[in-house]
């Protein structure tokens, strides 16, 4: 329980999610958290939100979630927290959303998973705004009924004064002029919805409850009862001119009573305590259920819906009559005289619905070719119910036992009888017979759990009704009954052992204190009955439904199975009816008067333009546009029409006032001011109203939600929503027979396309420019612009239907043809695809070659009607991919120690829904081609209102490959280095759908059976924290896949991130892994590193992304290096004489042109290490020759500078130019092979200075020298001290690089003046690696085969430096710091160098 009193007057955010509670919290403990903002009791039993009596309390409270609590119903007082922003109450027990609730500020409500009723499903679905609207509508509507009243009230007042005149000519008695007075006031006091005054505001209601009229309402007057119907009192409103001979006709028939009386009688009835008030034969509800038949090809499915339709009388379509995209019929069962007695009657829970209202249907008949899966999309709707047609298995042998036994066994049979034999039969029957099943539940599986699991993937939760055709195929009847129950059974079982997946998972969550992570909400979810599939099966006697449309059998049955389902009055085992709050839900008349127009408009249209629509609308007095879209959006879900767009407020004024100020703003223009003008058409699919994210939920990591945002559309600096950039004006047209979107698809979406191209052109006589693009592709996966709009003005259904809706258009901003191009882009069927790249291979064919330079070919222009066809551009249609994998198209290895491969996953436990890669690819191919073409995306976090690009730099895409479940992308960005200079930064991408035998499975070995994963991996330069990689497309990747994810709320998945460290050094198979929660939690605390599972420590950024949370805003961006607290074993005081200033001396110029560090590694000979970048060309530069010594200088040679000892007890760190050194040995390659392997050469003293040279080093060539070349004894009395050198390096090992540093200092930039003093960095290895010989290049001529990565902020100077282990011993010398990030150094390993120190020992 919770505390009586919690004195925490600072408190702000209070999360009591998963404590078992019952409770709200009371005034008592409440008035202990004054400044509360963020309540958070999800996952609880609380059954009653208890809003406190001191307004005081929860007066500052913006977030209230009581997700998944016991709710049932939401007080009316709630309104009295008017601080509320957002309110979540899903998964609950609702009802109703109160009118006064929806009234409230909120800027976010969601109601899911809730038995609503009013508002109804699909209306809350849309969320506060549409749920505004609804009430706004309804009181609208209550209005009209009271100006009708007030009306009546008005002509029989007028005409009783002037009967009270001609009775009462003298002055009228005081007490019967007060008794007129007290009957003809409105404001009666039994009216607790009018005011005491009866002035205007009695037309407002206060309850949000639609009022109860009845049909008769009765009047006492005189002692004597009379009754007056509400028809006859509305009659009187009717006569405008108030006929006397009218109202005189009604006081004839109610002579007994007063005529004051007489109206209120009327008025007794209609002037009610709830509105909306509405004479009960004038409620509307929704009587129409759109039924989406889906199944294989040749399942059976169009005769199925002709003989529910026309019964005995349809004409059965042949074998070769196949259903192209979609077909549509309605279909209204009362009307059928084969099956008078079923029920159509809707159980309609609304008690101001009076009369009986009859169910009907919209049919859609899904064809099931594998081509059409992608249209999927457009047409499935959450409310429906889905009909899955199954053959039983007729149509495959292999389900079929075969016939077995003696008499087939030929020459071996034997000529006697044996009980053997008959044993050996029975035994051969029975294997038979599992084979059989066996081979019928892969049918099952391929033919109706695809289309489950493609159902559940569109519209999770809709009702599925399996059904089986062919009844008549089988002669016995029983083996019928058998599939079927392997049918359920199989049904059943899969979605059992989902549940107890999904329980498992979430109970390990739990016990590990993980109850709030995403993955555990996606998962409680997934669990809930509202989102699971509801599959029904035939009843009691049946396990399925089984229809045979030959015979004309079980139709009777499935018809009623149908009907009780829609009509409510069928549960199928539900708490609800399955389509509560859809049909038989009240909606506003509007709606209704909207269908009309639509049906009127369709004698004439099949498109029909916005403009054109609304003006149409406008003329019959429906002028609000968002009641227009809401409208729409409602019969789009009752299968009238379809409508892809929605009508927002202006978006200057959305993102200034939020999204309650808009439904303000809306509100006000609604109460009878014309907004027409005022709103505009926009292309987002999505609500003002979406979800924000709780603040644990809050985006810390790139990997995480946030949305991807870019310039708007109208050029006025704003941003848009990604959707919309990349295919706008998705509200331009309103598909009023959704037929001719349905042809339009089909003529593109066909095997044969490249055929149909072919034959169109010819009938065009016209010549393709493209022509290589088609030839040789039976299944063609790449279309133009051009011919695609070619095809459908080839149509003449198409054709005729465009140019109409183009001919009568208002202000129409796109053509027919090219707003259904965008449409189709924005879902998938159409990818825009640039193949003037380098390599586009699609579809097992290289584009790119094929098309060479014809993508930018002299324009060609087919005239038509409709005028010249758009700018030529190729669109990809990854549903006409065939069949493929990639064989070696991609491996986790890299060449090159410089680079890395970053790796994220998707995991789904159960399998993935058909068509997931088809959706990815094209949003990701979109998105690309987007981006290429200069669109400038933004990642953008609502809650941090952080705006942080997605690229560095503009994208070019180099190189696309794509298969039917893998795609890969070779991507160039532009950026600048530290120089100004403008570099390309290339980052190669691979996505792949995978099993865990494929040998391309990363994590394979935790993969259980049944598994699939979604890989995404990237390979690129690895330095500050992958940044050119995730900026250089990888985010932008990734954010596209994860946007599809969203989209599908029926699937369970979990996001994973691997380690680039396994994956560089192990088998990918074992490589270790981090859930996504874990990323944001090490993110959230500002963990510069983290450890795999097999102990790598890596950045965090590798696998977090970019900074784009507040959290790692303050994190530093350098990593810090965690030391011991003991002291090094060798301190760096004793090292500092053994390291060295290396100068390159021009003789010409008498001064040091290059100065880099070494160390001296034998005292004997004066051999001295360093880096040969430092005195001569081995990156390949044209600047001067490659590998020639001292830079080509023909009077160059090494100055070398020394720390010279100090006296006892003061250590110097300032060096001073004292010999002259020669180069004698370095990488042989340079010279045999033209290339480096070895950034590292060995010096020799040769000479010593009389004098020490100070400053820059410029008297160094007026120093009279003294030999010391071959001279043992000189050599040993410069006391040189050499380093130690070790083969050995462990990673983690810390170490210390020592060197000049010449990058500036203090006052003093880099170059400005040459440092001699020495200091050190600390640091530690991070990974060691190797290459094959020649693979790979940093720059054209340098190809280092092994090195040691070190995480260490060097400077420049350091290179040619020593890096020393905590024994003071040398691991090798820094080559150089990544550009990309500094503090990430590469070392030449001692044992590369070693054989160069042993080449010039032996050489003196």
């Amino acid at each position: 329980p919770l505390p009586e009193k919690w004195p925490l007057p600072q408190l702000k955010k209070l999360n009591l999610s998963h404590n078992k509670l019952t409770d709200f919290p009371d005034e008592a403990m409440l008035e202990g958290i004054p400044e509360l903002q963020d309540l958070n009791m999800y996952g609880n039993k609380v059954s009653e939100i208890v809003v406190p009596r001191n307004s005081k309390l929860l007066s500052k409270l913006e977030i209230l979630n009581l997700g998944y609590n016991d709710l049932a119903f939401l007080p009316d007082d709630l309104d009295q927290i008017k601080s509320l922003r957002i309110l979540k109450v899903m998964n609950n027990f609702l009802e109703k959303v109160p009118m006064r609730v929806c009234e409230m500020d909120i800027k976010t409500i969601d109601v899911s998973s809730n038995p609503v009723v009013q508002p109804p499903v699909e209306t809350c679905e849309r969320g506060i705004c549409s749920m505004k609207r609804y009430y706004h509508c309804l009181r609208q509507e209550a209005q009209s009924k009271h100006k009708a009243l007030e009306e009546v009230q008005k002509k029989l007042l007028k005409h009783k004064k002037r009967e009270e005149k001609k009775k009462f000519p003298k002055k009228i008695p005081r007490f019967f002029s007060t008794s007129i007075k007290s009957n003809s006031s409105i404001s009666m006091s039994s009216d607790k919805s009018f005011t005491e005054e009866g002035n205007s505001q009695s037309l407002h209601s206060t309850s949000e409850e639609p009022s109860v009229l009845p049909s008769k309402v009765e009047s006492r007057g005189l002692g004597r009862t009379r009754s007056i119907s509400f028809d006859e009192a509305m009659a009187i409103r009717e006569d405008a001119d108030g006929d006397d001979e009218m109202v005189g006709g009604l006081k004839a028939a109610n002579s007994s009573m007063p005529d004051v009386e007489i109206l209120q009688s009327a008025l007794a009835g209609a002037v009610s305590e709830e509105v909306p008030l509405a004479k009960p034969e004038d409620a509307v509800v929704n009587d129409t259920l759109k039924v989406i038949f889906v199944g294989m090809a040749m399942a059976g499915k169009t005769s199925m819906i002709k003989r529910l339709i026309e019964g005995r009388d349809a004409v059965i379509p042949q074998s070769d009559d196949r259903t192209i995209g979609v077909d549509i019929y309605e279909w209204d069962p009362h009307n059928n005289k084969d099956r008078p007695h079923v029920d159509t009657r809707i159980d309609i829970e609304d008690k101001a619905v009076s009369k009986d209202v009859d169910v009907k249907f919209s049919v859609w008949d899904f064809a099931g070719q594998h081509v059409y899966h992608a249209t999927h999309e457009l047409f499935f709707s959450p409310h429906a119910l889905y009909v899955v047609v199954w053959d039983m298995g007729s149509t495959n042998q292999s389900t079929h036992r075969q016939k077995t036994g003696s008499q087939d066994r030929g020459a071996f049979s034997l000529g006697y009888d044996s009980s053997d034999e008959e044993d050996d039969d029975d035994f051969i029957f029975e294997e038979e017979g599992r084979r059989a099943d066996r081979a019928l539940e892969r049918d099952i599986d391929e033919k109706v759990q695809f289309w489950v699991e493609c159902i559940q993937s569109c519209a999770p939760g809709a009702a599925i009704l399996p059904v089986a055709s062919f009844d008549d195929y089988f002669d016995n009847e029983e083996e019928a009954k058998r599939r079927c129950n392997i049918l359920q059974q199989r049904l059943k079982k899969h979605e059992e052992r989902r549940i107890a997946g999904i329980k498992e998972r979430l109970e390990e969550y739990t016990s590990e204190n993980r109850a709030n992570d995403e993955a555990a909400h996606r998962l409680r979810k997934l669990m809930c009955s509202y989102t699971r599939p509801k599959i029904i099966f035939g009843g009691e006697n049946d396990s399925v439904v089984r229809v045979s449309g030959t015979e004309y059998t079980g139709f009777d049955r499935l018809t009623q199975r149908i009907v009780q389902l829609a009509t409510g009055r069928e549960k199928a085992g539900y708490r609800y009816p399955i389509f509560r709050g859809h049909v038989g839900a009240r909606i506003p008349r509007m709606r209704i008067e909207v269908r009309d127009a639509v049906r009127e408009m369709r004698d004439k249209f099949k498109v029909v333009e916005w403009g054109y629509f609304t003006d149409a609308l406008r003329k019959r007095g429906l002028t609000n546009v968002e009641d227009i879209s809401d409208a729409l959006h409602f019969l789009t879900n009752t299968g009238e029409l379809s409508y892809f767009g929605i009508v927002l407020a202006d978006r200057q004024k959305v993102q200034k006032m939020g999204d309650s100020e808009v439904c303000k703003q809306r509100n006000m223009k609604m109460d009878g001011i014309d907004n027409s003008d005022e709103f505009v058409v926009v292309d987002d699919d999505d609500d003002l109203d979406d979800d924000l994210m709780d603040y644990e939920d809050a985006a810390v990591v790139s990997i995480d939600d946030t949305s991807l945002t870019a310039p708007s559309s109208q050029g006025d600096g704003s941003l848009s929503t990604f959707d919309e950039f990349n295919s706008s004006s998705l509200s331009q047209y309103v598909f009023l027979n959704p037929r001719w979107l349905v042809a339009a698809v089909a003529c593109i979406l066909r095997h044969d396309l490249d055929r149909e191209i072919r034959e169109t052109r010819r009938s065009f006589a016209t010549e393709s420019r493209v022509d290589s693009v088609y030839e040789g592709n039976l299944n063609c996966p790449v279309i133009t612009a051009e011919d695609a709009l070619m095809l459908w003005q080839a149509k003449k259904f198409t054709k005729k239907a465009a140019d109409r809706a183009q001919e009568y258009s208002n202000n129409m901003k796109l053509t027919p043809f090219i707003f259904l191009q965008r449409l189709l882009i924005r879902f998938g069927v159409f990818v825009p695809i640039d193949l003037s790249i380098e390599k586009a291979f699609l579809g097992g064919k290289e584009y790119a070659k094929a098309i060479g330079d014809a993508s930018k070919p002299p324009a060609m222009v087919i005239e038509m009607e409709q005028g010249p066809s758009p700018e030529s551009h190729f669109f990809f249609l990854p549903s006409l991919l065939g069949p493929g994998e990639p064989a070696e198209a991609w491996t986790y290895k890299n060449t090159d120690s410089w680079k890395t491969t970053l790796c994220h996953s998707v995991l789904f436990p159960d399998g993935v829904p058909p068509g997931l890669m088809e959706r990815i690819t094209a949003a990701v191919l979109s998105t690309v081609y987007a981006v290429s073409k200069g669109c400038e995306l933004i990642v953008h976090s609502p809650f941090h209102a952080k705006k942080i690009k997605t690229l560095d730099g503009p994208l070019r895409v180099k190189e696309i490959l794509c298969w039917r479940t893998a795609f890969f992308l070779k991507v160039g960005t532009e950026v600048k280095n530290d120089k100004g200079e403008v570099k390309e930064s290339v980052v190669e991408i691979f996505a792949h759908l995978v099993d865990r035998e494929s040998h391309l499975c990363v994590g394979s070995d935790s993969m259980g059976a049944g598994m699939r994963r979604l890989v995404i991996s990237a390979k690129g330069q690895v330095g500050d924290g992958g940044r050119k990689i995730w900026n250089g497309g990888y985010l932008l990747v990734l954010k596209s896949a994860g946007k599809i994810m969203a989209e599908y709320g029926g699937l369970e998945y979990e996001k994973q991130a691997f380690c680039p460290e396994c994956i560089s050094k192990m088998s990918v198979s074992e490589a270790s892994s981090w859930n996504a929660s874990l990323l944001r939690e090490a993110s959230r605390n500002g963990e510069s590193t983290m450890r795999c599972n097999h102990g790598h420590r890596i950045d965090t950024r590798l696998v977090t992304g970019p900074i784009d949370s507040l959290s790692k805003v303050n994190m530093q961006t350098t990593i810090p290096v965690k030391f011991n607290d003991s002291d090094p074993a060798v301190p760096v005081n004793d090292l500092l004489r053994s390291i060295v200033l290396v100068g390159l001396w021009d003789g010409k110029a008498r001064k040091v042109v290059r100065v880099g560090s070494g160390f001296i590694v034998d005292k004997k000979r004066g051999l001295i290490v360093t880096a040969s970048h430092t005195l001569m060309n081995i990156w390949g530069d044209k600047s001067s020759p490659f590998g020639e010594n001292y830079y080509g200088l023909r009077d160059g040679k090494v100055v070398i500078g020394i720390i010279p000892k100090q006296k006892e007890g003061d250590r110097g760190t300032e060096a001073v130019f004292r010999y002259f050194a020669k180069i004698v040995a370095k990488d042989p390659s340079i010279d045999e092979k033209g290339e480096c392997h070895l950034d590292a050469c060995v010096l020799r003293i040769t000479t010593r200075m009389e004098t020490d040279v100070f400053g820059n080093g410029d008297g160094c060539g007026d120093q009279p020298e003294i030999l010391l070349l071959n001279n043992p004894d000189a050599l040993k009395r410069e006391k040189l001290q050499p380093l130690k050198v070790t083969d050995k390096c462990e990673l983690d090992e810390q170490v210390r690089i020592l060197g000049f540093n010449q990058g500036g200092e203090g006052l003093l930039g880099p170059g400005e003046r040459l440092n001699r003093y020495v200091d050190f960095a600390r640091g530690y290895v991070c990974k060691k690696f190797a290459t094959q010989a020649g693979a790979g290049y940093l720059r054209h001529r340098f190809k280092p085969h092994k090195e040691i990565v070190v995480i260490c902020p060097t400077i420049g100077g350091h290179s040619g430096g020593p890096c020393v282990n905590q024994k003071g011993e040398v691991i090798g010398i820094l080559s150089r710091a990544d550009p990309a990030e500094k503090q990430r150094c590469y070392l030449v390993p001692s044992y590369e160098w070693k054989d160069l120190v042993k080449r010039a020992k032996n050489s003196y």
